[in-house]
């Protein structure tokens, strides 16, 4: 599978580098805490609403108070849809061997015993995330951080790269096709997400409307047992709590990630660094008020991220750093049960109409590249693409900027 795919790949480079680095005098190696990013999660429209985790690719503690502050931008369109999930095992073993998109047409909807949830994907995401550094102890670490969200049109200059316009204009002369996902046919810059979820509970979000998603609490832990200097490999392991505060969701997501950092250094001016990390989070391990909107049936969810970049110092001491990072999630849903759902297909609909649901049962994937520039505070862009079109934004960008307090 692709997943497992891109985990031995980059677990035999980091294999690789940590044999055959060469033992260099580590005040000889670049002097660079970290793989320069702050988040690089993507907006999607599910993920908004949990504390998700990522990598966190340092090789220690900050010596000092550090305030890192981003601002992202994708856009995210799911045509509207429903899905029925019938109750009779019968019924759920004859859908098993029928086409997912032909289901809909054996089963008369007034009289199906099934749950039910809708949604409907369409806007420029927005977002702005915000967090602070403090070191505790030599090898322990508290970050605290708050991310916001706003929901709009992205209608030219506000969303240039994001915009409809702009996305559709590259499938249909570079690649993908003529209105690929019918972005056409329900017309450009609008902004709407809609989910009712399959006990009822119901979600809108319109063009203009801002919330604040939650606050996160993260404890990194940098052991100086596990690290190889003459070998420049460093670990660390972080332990999550994040408080969902948005009226949709009330609750505390707890996590785990380890992370780990190889640097192999070309000479005394540039280096070449891996990072690789897994994690896993329980969503709503604690729930702080009733009738919680349920985004998606897995209540675990696990990530596998790794990262590379190449870095080099300017004769003026400025730091250039190129990236490229590879994010992989488990789904929203528990895979099984894609097999026997009935999703429905709006009458306006043609093109990729079933994408906003069948891919809640896939890994959600997407690439960033990124490029940095630290001189004394570290100023960062990214663009982000879900090649695998998995309800992420199929373009989202972003820009951050680290500095000490």
């Amino acid at each position: 599978m692709k997943f497992f795919g891109w985990f031995s790949l980059f677990c035999i480079l980091l294999i690789h580098f940590s044999g055959n680095a060469q033992k260099r005098d580590s005040t000889q190696v670049l002097q660079k805490n970290r793989i320069s990013k702050h988040s690089v999660l993507s907006t999607h429209p599910f993920g908004m609403f949990i504390s998700r985790v990522q990598g966190n690719f340092k090789k220690k503690a900050v010596k000092r108070i550090r305030l890192n502050l981003s601002l992202e931008s994708g856009n995210v369109w799911g045509t509207p849809i429903k899905t029925y999930i019938p109750n009779d095992k019968n019924i759920r073993n004859i859908i098993r061997d029928v086409p997912w998109h032909q289901a809909q047409y054996l089963f008369d909807e007034d009289t199906l015993s099934a749950k039910s949830y809708e949604l409907q994907i369409d806007g420029i995401i927005k977002g702005f995330r915000g967090n602070i550094e403090i070191k505790l102890h030599k090898e322990h670490e508290l970050n605290v951080g708050l991310r916001l969200f706003m929901l709009t049109k992205g209608k030219f200059p506000g969303s240039i790269f994001t915009g409809d316009e702009f996305i559709e204009f590259f499938h249909k002369n570079i690649g993908g096709g003529d209105d690929p996902f019918d972005r056409g046919v329900f017309g450009y810059n609008k902004a709407l997400i809609k989910y009712t979820d399959r006990n009822g509970n119901e979600l809108k979000i319109h063009n203009g409307d801002f919330f604040i998603g939650g606050f996160e609490t993260s404890y990194y832990f940098y052991p100086e047992s596990m690290i190889n200097k003459s070998r420049n490999l460093h670990f660390n392991f972080g332990f999550h709590a994040g408080t969902n505060v948005s009226k949709y969701n009330s609750s505390i997501d707890l996590g785990i990630t380890g992370n780990g950092i190889k640097t192999y250094s070309f000479n005394d001016k540039s280096n070449f660094q891996i990072g690789l990390s897994l994690g896993m989070l329980r969503k709503n391990a604690v729930s702080l008020r009733r009738n919680n909107i349920e985004f998606g049936t897995n209540n675990f969810i696990a990530n596998l991220e790794s990262a590379i970049e190449y870095n080099f110092i300017s004769k003026k001491g400025t730091i250039h750093s190129f990236g490229a990072n590879f994010y992989v999630q488990s789904s929203f849903n528990k895979i099984d049960e894609r097999s026997y759902m009935i999703p429905i297909r709006h009458p306006e609909a043609h093109n990729s109409w079933g994408h906003g649901v069948t891919n809640l049962y896939e890994y959600n994937d997407y690439w960033s590249f990124l490029y940095s520039f630290t001189k004394k505070n570290t100023l960062t862009i990214y663009l982000q693409q879900d090649f695998t079109v998995s309800n992420n934004p199929d373009i989202q960008t972003g820009i951050s900027y680290s500095f000490q307090l």
